[in-house]
């Protein structure tokens, strides 16, 4: 025997070894068919629900899924990230993993990029508020970690700098975590939970009725952006007719007191799917806007409240005169009497106001408490919204359609906040090629963003049936070559995204594509695409972009016309502004986009940046702005600083973090370049500064 084999003999006793004193068992599929799923438990809750555990498996099993259970004392992620890694290997084509009970939890650090919007301080804030929940860390086995810290819920680790720097998920994951604000047996709760997805495995159904809502301030309440949802809808659910009783998209301009309306929809029992669009907490959907009205004294009332405010706010950019002066102001001004000030500071009345305004605020959210009343029939629930799939808090919004009266088995939701302009529906039309949800979650993979309960739920399909074709042919060009011709958007797209990953479709394809491509959702995939290849190519297709009929296409086109920042594109942002004033969320963007690319805020921001006279903090504190406002003429001056020794540490590696924001850039190959030379001076670095060139160079490669 070889000293290779009898190595290889002893690494797989010790990991036996380990895996027992760990009390981890893995049980094989009953078996084979399909592709490979895990059912990752704590022993726990397997012992208290074994019955379920077992009869959720055998439905898996007769949906096509070769399905494995891995169950065990979970002490660590590492611990249980080691078992999927070993997992991975054994199994046929690992098509996803659900992860039931008490899994530890992940709060990433250093991996803001991975997310669509959140920029919190990690230095300066509360690291529980500042990282973010996330199983990335379970299904993205390309990523690497170093381990910081734990605290009674959660562990804490960073993405290492010389980490993969884009997410690609390994394969799909789902979380079935009951919120403890619940109450009750939890894993009575989970159990009842399965009998549910059970239950959905054994009566599928198709996706032919669906709601839409779009929630107050949501993409600057542009009724364009919300009319061109119909393009969508069109091209991604073949199987919805266009009439009221299987199409409704809603608007919180339709209804005073919206969320009753919204409750009538989410218990109707012939709704599929429901999308909102919305702002959102942790705890709370946040549905209209401002206090509803009833009766001519709210108004009044509001009145009131506006010009008190206006008072407080006046009284303070006036410190140095008399209360009685900025009184005589405002009612000269507004024609207000004194009965108006009195009532103001009638303690009383100032009581009962901020009573009635507390409650009418409930009007306009959905909570937690709403959420115990009612019964959710949508099977599966997106929530494009902040907050709103904090599966790791105590009470969470989606942990509680999840594990309400109703019927829903699935959510897609977000840990933290999420960008407005995200690409909402991205490959939502998989879910009518009766595509799993974990499948069409992991092509919109973000950190914040989750499966919440089952993952492997789906509809029929409408036509071919794609149910696991993506982890069955994830590296077959041939095969998404041929996809390319299919009649289903969703799938054409699945296909260019698929190789571009394989490195089996270039720039110039994308581009033509885009130019012949009738569907818009398949513009946008060669237009993200594109962003990723950069070149002449991307600002071809920027231009095209800022002309489409789709108007997620012109929004995206808008905001990558900044992140790019070719001069070329100039010309073409002005115009589009100038006389399409009616696409409100456009206009903003372009608006963000020229103000990013105009000298006079570059000359600005150069200035407080580069004042070795100011503090340290503020110094920083303009740098981080340049994470959103990626200034590509200032790049030359960027370096220097990160260059010069002679500035504080900190400045030098929050300056080379900024520049790995610069993805898009049409200079960012003079980033990259601008980075390896100061790591390849000789000079001597601070590892913080030397991790961070690294770190920066990886993202824009």
């Amino acid at each position: 025997m070889t000293m290779k084999k009898i190595m290889t003999i002893a690494l797989a006793l010790l990991s036996l070894i380990g895996a027992q004193a760990q009390n981890i068992s893995l049980d094989k599929p009953v078996r084979r068919v399909g592709n490979d799923f895990a059912i990752v438990i704590d022993n726990t809750s397997y012992s208290r629900i074994t019955g379920q555990v077992l009869a959720y498996r055998d439905a898996l099993q007769d949906d096509g899924l070769s399905t494995w259970i891995l169950r065990g004392d979970w002490q660590s992620p590492d611990q249980l990230r080691d078992q999927l890694k070993a997992l991975y290997k054994k199994a046929k084509k690992l098509e996803g993993i659900v992860l039931v009970g008490d899994i530890p939890v992940v709060m990433v650090r250093n991996a803001q990029h991975f997310t669509t919007a959140f920029k919190m301080d990690e230095e300066n804030f509360d690291r529980t508020e500042s990282s973010v929940g996330s199983d990335r860390f379970y299904d993205s086995l390309d990523l690497k970690w170093e381990y910081l810290d734990k605290d009674d819920d959660f562990f804490y680790y960073k993405l290492r700098e010389d980490s993969v720097q884009k997410l690609n998920p390994t394969f799909y994951s789902g979380r079935i975590k009951y919120p403890p604000m619940l109450g009750g047996d939890k894993y009575e709760a989970i159990g009842r939970f399965l009998d549910k997805a059970v239950e959905a495995k054994r009566n599928p159904q198709d996706l032919d009725n669906i709601v839409t809502f779009a929630g107050h301030g949501y993409n600057s309440d542009c009724l364009n952006a919300w009319m061109d949802e119909d393009i969508l809808i069109d091209e991604c659910f073949p199987g919805v007719k266009r009439d009221r009783d299987h199409l409704r998209q809603l608007n919180f301009r339709m209804d005073t007191f919206m969320k009753y309306r919204l409750f009538d929809e989410l218990q109707r029992p012939e709704v599929d799917a429901f999308f909102f669009n919305e702002h959102g907490s942790i705890d709370k959907q946040h549905i209209s806007g401002g206090r509803p009205k009833r009766t001519a004294e709210d108004y009044l009332d509001e009145l009131k409240w506006g010009y008190g405010e206006m008072y407080m706010a006046v009284r303070e950019m006036a410190k140095d005169k008399d209360t009685t002066e900025v009184i005589a102001y405002l009612k000269d001004k507004y024609h207000l009497t004194d009965k108006f000030f009195a009532d103001f500071w009638n303690d009383s009345l100032k009581l009962a106001r901020r009573q009635a305004a507390a409650a009418e605020r409930a009007e306009t959210i959905i909570s937690l408490e709403d959420l115990t009343k009612i019964a959710t029939q949508p099977r599966f629930v997106m929530f494009n919204a902040c907050y709103n799939g904090s599966f790791h808090r105590p009470g969470s919004i989606s942990g509680y359609y999840i594990f309400g009266q109703g019927r829903t088995v699935a959510c897609q939701g977000n840990t933290v906040n999420v960008l407005q302009d995200r690409w909402t529906y991205e490959n939502v039309g998989l879910l009518s090629a009766g595509c799993r949800v974990g499948e069409y979650n992991r092509f919109t993979a973000t950190l914040e963003g989750h499966i919440i309960g089952d993952p492997t739920f789906h509809f029929n399909p409408v036509g071919e049936n794609w149910r696991g074709s993506v982890a069955a042919h994830r590296g077959d060009v041939r095969f998404w070559r041929k996809a390319l011709g299919n009649s289903q958007p969703s799938v054409r797209s699945t296909a260019l995204r698929l190789l571009w990953e394989n490195g089996a479709i270039g720039a110039s394809e994308l581009l033509q594509r885009m130019k012949d491509e009738p569907a818009g959702t398949v513009r946008m995939e060669c237009l993200k695409l594109l962003s990723q290849a950069g070149g002449d190519e991307f600002v071809d297709g920027i231009l095209l972009g800022l002309e489409d009929n789709y108007e997620l296409v012109r929004r995206n086109a808008a905001i990558m016309s900044g992140k790019c920042g070719d001069p070329r594109l100039e010309e073409a942002m002005e115009r589009v502004h100038d006389t399409h004033t009616e696409d409100a969320r456009v206009a903003f963007n372009l608006e963000t986009s020229m103000r990013i690319m105009s000298d006079k805020a570059l000359k600005a921001s150069l200035r407080k940046i580069q004042d070795k006279e100011a503090s340290e903090h503020s110094r920083i504190m303009q740098i981080r702005t340049v994470r959103n406002s990626t200034m590509h003429g200032g790049i030359p001056e960027f370096l220097a600083i990160i260059a010069d020794d002679s500035e504080p540490v900190a400045v030098r590696v929050n300056m080379a973090e900024a520049l790995g924001w610069f993805t898009m850039s049409y200079r960012k190959a003079e980033i990259i370049d601008g980075c390896q030379r100061i790591l390849d001076s000789g000079q001597p670095l601070p590892e913080d500064l030397r991790g961070e060139l690294t770190q920066t160079i990886l993202r824009l490669k």
